[in-house]
């Protein structure tokens, strides 16, 4: 439910409850104008881009040997043109088209590197080509100012990254450098959509070199296994971003972070609390592989942390009411890193966590009234329950047994979610009204 309609609800509640007159629910209701925006037309778009663009691609794919050199060539260049061509004709009267046509475009110069290399049989060094292609659509996004490009880098910054399979401090410093150019532009531009995709890229990259580092420079097998190590930092960072001066007038941008956050942080110790992670990192602190690394990780997160929190407010009761789950979060980070538990104690610990961390996400929501992170906190809560019923008891019960128990602690687990929910917005309802939205 968007504010305005919520709005426009609760002004015809109080003029039925002779609260204030019909006139004066106009005059309240006109201070805040509709948003026009149809977010239908542009998905539609977007979809059918993707589509059309695949099907493209699959098409010269399934024909290729049968197109003379002259025609592959004409088919990698001229839909390109056309496509811009046609995105700067429509751009006046039909904006929404002409970004996806730009799309479109920028997915066509894509394909054409590769389907270039094919034709002439040049043997180059594969993620080559995915640079050469963010390099190509990057300056489209810049000149054109277009969100839509913009994603498409993000996501072929972590394609490329993730290609390139190097730890290697040349290929990180440019990474580096293009998300700091990428974000630059997601806050210029103020766009949601690309700051979603931006922080999502900036996770698979840094967890992508954060294990190349461990696997190759450590010689540490399992460094795959402590990628929610990894996950649980990024999970802290983005949360404590989202009370960060630079965010709070963007938009949407606080939610985002939060929302990012919060769902990083649920899956990072959903699988922390399974037995491999206790087992790999116990290696992982007797081997000593990364260990400093990770305290460098932690003490960046915990300065951002206490910067962001502290221009907020600098009242210790204040601070542990407004962040108790992510302080809590916090430090267990700093126990984990200091102290060398054995490997069933912190199993057990951090599935303890997990179910403490959910419990203080549903308490924070509910005392904001954010019925987002509410239902986040509870959903979080039953899916540990369920995921832990699966653990102990698949091997113990009789399939037939177990599956019906399974279903039974699903609808409870819907029942009491819908409980809870209906409790928790007749309570907000009561103390002035219900929130959907977080208040930062």
């Amino acid at each position: 439910m968007s504010r305005l309609s919520w709005l426009l609800r609760e002004t015809k509640s109080w003029v039925r409850s002779g609260i204030i007159t019909a006139d004066q629910a106009d005059q309240i209701t006109g201070l805040y104008p509709a948003d026009n925006k149809n977010r239908l037309i542009p998905v539609l778009l977007l979809l059918g881009a993707i589509l059309l663009g695949t099907g493209i691609i699959l098409f010269f794919a399934a024909n290729w040997q049968l197109i003379p050199k002259w025609g592959k060539i004409s088919l990698v260049v001229v839909p390109l043109a056309l496509f811009h061509l046609a995105a700067l004709v429509t751009h006046a009267n039909y904006p929404f088209l002409s970004r996806t046509l730009t799309l479109l475009g920028c997915i066509m110069f894509g394909s054409g590197i590769w389907l270039i290399a094919q034709i002439f049989h040049i043997n180059a060094h594969f993620p080559n080509g995915m640079l050469f292609w963010l390099l190509g659509v990057l300056p489209v996004a810049v000149l054109l100012r277009e969100e839509l490009p913009l994603g498409l880098s993000a996501l072929l910054l972590a394609s490329w990254a993730l290609a390139e399979h190097s730890s290697s401090p040349l290929i990180i410093f440019v990474a580096m450098m293009l998300f700091g150019g990428v974000f630059y532009l997601a806050y210029n531009l103020r766009s949601s959509f690309v700051l979603a995709v931006t922080l999502i890229s900036a996770a698979i990259f840094a967890n992508t070199e954060i294990y190349l580092i461990l696997a190759d420079n450590y010689r540490f097998n399992e460094a795959g296994s402590l990628i929610p190590f990894v996950l649980l930092l990024l999970g802290s960072a983005y949360v404590y971003m989202s009370k960060h001066p630079i965010n709070e007038h963007i938009g949407d941008f606080p939610l985002i972070y939060k929302f990012l956050g919060v769902t990083l942080t649920g899956a990072a110790l959903f699988i922390m609390s399974l037995e491999f992670f206790a087992h790999d990192f116990v290696k992982l602190r007797q081997s000593g592989a990364g260990y400093v690394l990770f305290w460098v990780l932690y003490i960046a997160v915990a300065f951002l942390g206490a910067y962001a929190i502290s221009r907020r407010s600098t009242d210790i009761k204040e601070v542990l009411k407004e962040n108790y789950a992510w302080l809590a979060v916090d430090a267990l980070i700093f126990i984990l890193l200091l102290i060398p538990f054995k490997e069933m104690t912190l199993m057990v610990g951090l599935n303890l966590f997990m179910f403490i961390w959910a419990l203080l996400i549903i308490i924070s929501a509910y005392q904001k009234q954010s019925s987002l992170f509410f239902i986040l906190g509870m959903f979080a809560f039953n899916l540990y329950v369920l995921l832990e019923y699966f653990n102990f008891f698949w091997q113990s019960l009789p399939k037939s047994l177990f599956f019906i128990a399974g279903g039974i602690v699903l609808v409870l687990c819907g029942a009491l979610m819908e409980r809870q929910r209906r409790k928790a917005v007749l309570a907000w309802q009561k103390r002035g009204g219900t929130s959907f939205e977080e208040e930062l």
